[in-house]
C-alpha cells in the first residue's frame, strides 16, 4: 500500500508530488496520469503562461509575489521565466486594484498607470490597438510569461529524481472499503492501486470522475463546486522579417467589454500566443447518478493544438489577435487552435481540502484558470493541507464546503456552452 495516490499530473499533481517527495523522503508517492508527462490536452500542458503577481484579490497577490520569487530565483524554474513586463487595458479594475494593494502590502515592484497617451508613448507596438473606452493603462514591469511544458518536464523530473513513482494509466474509478472511505483507484485494464490517502488532481475530470465512481453517494459529488470550462486560444507564426516588431513587446491584458483576451509575446522562434477569455462549458446528462455535468470534449483533438475548434469560436480568438496589435499587424499568421479546459470553481478559490463526506479522499484543484503562475509553490500548500497544517484563512478559502464570498477572477465564470457554438 502506498502512502499516497496523486491521480492527474497537472500543476497541482506533479508540484504536490514534488513537495511530498522532499518533506517526506521516506513516503511512497504514485503519481498516476493517463499520458506521458504533460500530458498534452491537460490544462497545464501548454507553449506558455502568463507570469504575475497583479491581483485585484490580496490574498493571491500575497501567494503569487511568493511564487514569482521562485520564479526569479530558484534554479528549477528561472530558466523558463520570461521577465517582459505586462500591460492591463481594461475596464473590470484589476489594474487599479493591484497598483493599491502593492502599496498596501509595501511592496514597490515598478507598477505604474499610466495615460492612454503614456501607454502608447512607451509600448508603440500598440498604436493599433482597440483601447476604446479604455482611460488608464496598469503596467508592471516585474511580470512576464514562462516556458510551460519544459517547467512541467523539469518538475516532475525532479519529483522521479526525489522517489516518486510516475504511472502512466487511465483511473477508470475510484475505490472504497465497506465504511465508505477511499482506499485507492481501479485503471481502465481492472488494475487497483491502494494508498493511505487519494489525492484527485483530475482538474476538469473531477466532476466526472466522482460520478462513475459512486454515482448514488449525492454527497460524494462536486455538485457544482468544480465545473469543467474551456478558454479559447491560438499560436500564431511570426515571419522572421517582422519578429524585431514584436521580440520587446510585454503580455497584454485586454479586458473590455468589446473583447476579452491576452496575448504573450513571441518565444525564441517567433511563436506569439492569445487567449480568448470568456470560457464556456460542455454539459452532458450523467446517466448513472442523474446528474448533467460539465465534462471535456471526447475529441483529444479538440483540446490540443490544431484546427478541431468551432469556427466561431476561432473568430472570437482571431479577434483578440485582431484588437492587439492591429487587424493588418504585419507578418503574423495563425498556425493554430485549442479548447483548454480546466476546473471552475463559482469564486474562483481553489479546492485544497480533504473530503468531508469521504475518509481517505483529498482534492487539489479548481485552478479557475489562474493556478498555473503558482507552480513552484502549490504543491507545498496541498502537503500542508494533507498534514493538517494549513493556516487558518487557507483552509477557510479552499474548503470543499465553504461560502464562496468574493471573486478571485470573475472573467472566467462559463458564460456559454460548447453546443452554442456548434
Amino acid at each position: 500500500m502506498a502512502d499516497y495516490i496523486i491521480v492527474g499530473a497537472g500543476i497541482f499533481g506533479v508540484s504536490t508530488a514534488l513537495h511530498l517527495a522532499t518533506s517526506e523522503p521516506d513516503a511512497t508517492i504514485y503519481l498516476v496520469d493517463r499520458a506521458p508527462c504533460p500530458c498534452p490536452s491537460a490544462a497545464s500542458s501548454d507553449l506558455n503562461k502568463i507570469i504575475r503577481a497583479d491581483y485585484g484579490d490580496i490574498f493571491y497577490m500575497g501567494l503569487a509575489l511568493e511564487a514569482l520569487h521562485e520564479w526569479n530565483t530558484n534554479p528549477l524554474y528561472k530558466p523558463f521565466f520570461h521577465e517582459t513586463g505586462i500591460v492591463f487595458a481594461e475596464e473590470i479594475g484589476t489594474g487599479n486594484a493591484s497598483f493599491h494593494n502593492y502599496k498596501k502590502l509595501g511592496i514597490n515592484p515598478g507598477a505604474e498607470i499610466f495615460t492612454r497617451s503614456q501607454a502608447l508613448e512607451k509600448f508603440p507596438i500598440f498604436k493599433n490597438a482597440n483601447w476604446t473606452g479604455v482611460k488608464d493603462n496598469y503596467y508592471n514591469p516585474r511580470s512576464g510569461w514562462a516556458e510551460a511544458d519544459p517547467t512541467v518536464r523539469a518538475v516532475i523530473q525532479a519529483a522521479l529524481d526525489a522517489g516518486v513513482t510516475y504511472i502512466q494509466q487511465t483511473v477508470d474509478k475510484l475505490i472504497f472499503d465497506d465504511q465508505g472511505a477511499c482506499v485507492g483507484i481501479k485503471t481502465n485494464d481492472n488494475n487497483e492501486m491502494k494508498a493511505k490517502v487519494t489525492l484527485l488532481c483530475t482538474g476538469a475530470w473531477t466532476a466526472q470522475l466522482i460520478a462513475n465512481s459512486s454515482p448514488h453517494n449525492h454527497d460524494l459529488q462536486t455538485n457544482g463546486r468544480m465545473v469543467a470550462a474551456a478558454a479559447t486560444s491560438c499560436v500564431v507564426q511570426c515571419h522572421p522579417d517582422y519578429l524585431d516588431l514584436y521580440r520587446d513587446a510585454p503580455v497584454h491584458f485586454l479586458g473590455m467589454s468589446h473583447t476579452h483576451g491576452e496575448s504573450i509575446p513571441p518565444t525564441i522562434d517567433g511563436k506569439l500566443k492569445f487567449n480568448f477569455e470568456v470560457t464556456f462549458t460542455n454539459k452532458e446528462y450523467h446517466e448513472a447518478s442523474g446528474q448533467t455535468i460539465s465534462v471535456p470534449t471526447v475529441r483529444s483533438s479538440q483540446s490540443t493544438w490544431g484546427h478541431d475548434v468551432p469556427e466561431e469560436l476561432k473568430g472570437k480568438v482571431i479577434k483578440v489577435v485582431e484588437h492587439v496589435y492591429g487587424k493588418d499587424a504585419p507578418g503574423l499568421s495563425v498556425e493554430s487552435y485549442r479548447m483548454c479546459w480546466d476546473a471552475v470553481t463559482p469564486n474562483q478559490d481553489w479546492v485544497i481540502s480533504p473530503h468531508p463526506a469521504c475518509k481517505g479522499l483529498c482534492i487539489a484543484g479548481g485552478g479557475s484558470f489562474h493556478a498555473w503562475k503558482f507552480l513552484p509553490i502549490i504543491g507545498k500548500y496541498v502537503s500542508q493541507m494533507l498534514k493538517g497544517q494549513l493556516a487558518e484563512e487557507q483552509a477557510r478559502r479552499w474548503a470543499w464546503d465553504r461560502n464562496d464570498e468574493g471573486a478571485a477572477c470573475i472573467m472566467y465564470i462559463p458564460q456559454n456552452d460548447l453546443k452554442d457554438f456548434a
